[in-house]
């Protein structure tokens, strides 16, 4: 141990007061923000537990004792957040020996939504169309509704929530076990669900929605019998600072106080600050730049989460294009969105060509977002938890993968495709369900004509790519004298085709 963390000899009280009184004075000299601490260990080496064990006490009493109070507090991350930190103070704190990185909190979350003005009917279209693409009848065969099942919902405001006819049951049923307001956190729980204070505030409401909404007879989402624990992170139409250390210390209270093993977050991670300094740039998706990805790593790998997160909405932004954090994270199920037709929806963002992993992994239809997705992948998971209740979130997340449309043939516009609940179902009973997919070798050509199948409708979606996974273009083609004539597009290595009864990939 560092004699001076744990000695309280006068050398050491009067270098804490010399640094405390240097700090201080620089403070009213510099402009100040705020930063995290990433220590370089903790106390107890002797533990083999390292992860598990709380950041440590001598390093806490260090930075309070020169004049700095910690924020937040991650265990796992082994980090904590100070503010009011100037740049001669930040590098006064990178010298410290006990601190590994001192680094600016960057935050500004986007909501996955792609439209201010959702109707009634629109929504209630997108849920019926949304959950049919999953093919849910062997769900509803075994009665499956995510009962017994715990379901965490990291998120801007649940606004209205005991107010909406389709959740009104979860609250009647005392089947929202918990919540937490990180924005405000001495916020009481009436003022939790009716307050309103951005336009934001209804966006949690719309996502909890599509897990586990139902009136009568109308699903909205697929868990309707899970219990949840809801926690607001998000500042909203307001753009702060905090947003990000509050979705890890959400994500650590869900975990470590609450054990819940299914996670569900619309929540993304770029660019669009006001001060562009703080933007992210899109190299830095990979899997580790990061904190919110860090902590997304972290509970998949040592933890036992399933963590489903939207892919993002940046897909048409010619500036971003990519996936945003923390669903760059390697462990975690990304979800991106698909039209009708099984193609990309233009707003999906994309995996980064970078990256030695796909992203997203999976997709499905929703019109008004990736925010959107990502719960009805949450829904069937929490029915395929219910199902096998003995399954690891590795095998869940496995299962959905390995039973969406393009399995095994994934790409960076829609993953692996859309997922079928009755082969995830099988998928977990050990049932290898017969691949569907049919190859063909077209080696030296530059054009194929299949012939359409009875069943198929008269538009198709080609995927054509390189590198195995990059795809370089998506493309609609439309049947020809009952035939598909598929052209090879310069530089691609093979090309996926989807008619929405067949997948078949192509091998130039």
């Amino acid at each position: 141990m560092n004699i001076f963390y744990s000695s309280s000899s006068l050398l050491n009280t009067l270098f804490l007061l010399f640094s405390c009184l240097m700090i201080n004075t620089s403070a009213f000299s510099e402009e100040s923000e705020r930063y995290w601490i990433i220590f370089q260990d903790k106390c107890d080496t002797e533990k083999l537990d390292f992860f598990n064990q709380s950041v440590c006490q001598n390093y806490l009493d260090s930075l309070n004792n020169i004049g700095f109070q910690e924020e937040t507090v991650s265990n796992w991350l082994n980090a904590v957040t100070v503010d009011h930190v100037s740049k001669s103070d930040a590098k006064y704190l990178k010298s410290l020996s006990f601190i590994k990185e001192v680094r600016s909190v960057n935050t500004q979350w986007k909501l996955g939504v792609t439209s201010t003005e959702e109707t009634l009917k629109e929504q209630k279209q997108q849920a019926a169309y949304a959950i049919k693409q999953l093919k849910p009848d062997p769900l509803y065969e075994e009665q499956l509704n995510g009962e017994g099942v715990a379901v965490g919902v990291i998120d801007a405001g649940f606004w209205n929530a005991k107010k909406n006819d389709y959740l009104k049951k979860l609250f009647d049923e005392g089947r929202v076990k918990g919540f937490r307001d990180f924005i405000t956190p001495d916020r009481h729980e009436t003022s939790f669900y009716f307050t309103k204070e951005t336009g934001s505030d209804s966006h949690g409401t719309t996502v909890l929605r599509m897990i586990a909404g139902k009136e009568g007879n109308m699903r909205y989402g697929l868990a309707d019998h899970s219990s949840f624990y809801l926690a607001r992170t998000d500042h909203g139409d307001s753009e702060t600072r905090t947003d990000e250390e509050n979705w890890i210390a959400a994500l650590e209270w869900m975990v470590d106080s609450l054990q819940v093993k299914l996670i569900n977050s619309s929540l993304g991670y770029t660019n669009g600050f006001d001060d562009p300094s703080d933007n992210y740039s899109p190299k830095e998706m990979d899997g580790k730049t990061s904190m919110v990805t860090q902590a997304a790593e972290y509970a998949v790998e040592n933890k036992g989460v399933l963590l489903i997160l939207s892919a993002g909405n940046e897909g048409d932004n010619n500036a971003w294009k990519v996936i945003s954090a923390p669903a760059d994270a390697k462990g975690v199920l990304s979800v991106g969105a698909t039209t009708k037709s099984g193609s990309k929806a233009s707003y999906s963002s994309i995996g980064p060509k970078t990256l030695p992993y796909v992203k997203p992994e999976v997709s499905c239809y929703s019109l008004f977002g990736t925010s959107f997705s990502a719960p009805v992948i949450t829904g069937l998971a929490a029915c395929l938890w219910q199902y096998q209740p003995e399954a690891s979130a590795e095998e869940i997340k496995e299962a959905i993968i390995e039973s969406s449309s393009l399995y095994p043939y994934a790409n960076n516009y829609i993953g692996y495709g859309v997922p079928d609940a009755g082969k995830a179902m099988q998928l977990l009973k050990e049932e290898k369900p017969k691949s569907a997919v049919k190859e063909l070798k077209a080696t030296g050509k530059k054009k194929i004509t299949l012939e359409a199948i009875p069943e198929e409708h008269s538009m198709a979606v080609l995927f054509h790519k390189k590198e195995n996974t990059i795809v370089i273009k998506q493309e609609f083609i439309y049947l020809e004298r009952d035939s598909w004539k598929i052209k090879k597009v310069k530089k691609a290595e093979s090309t996926t085709l989807w008619t929405g009864k067949r997948h078949i990939e192509v091998f130039w």
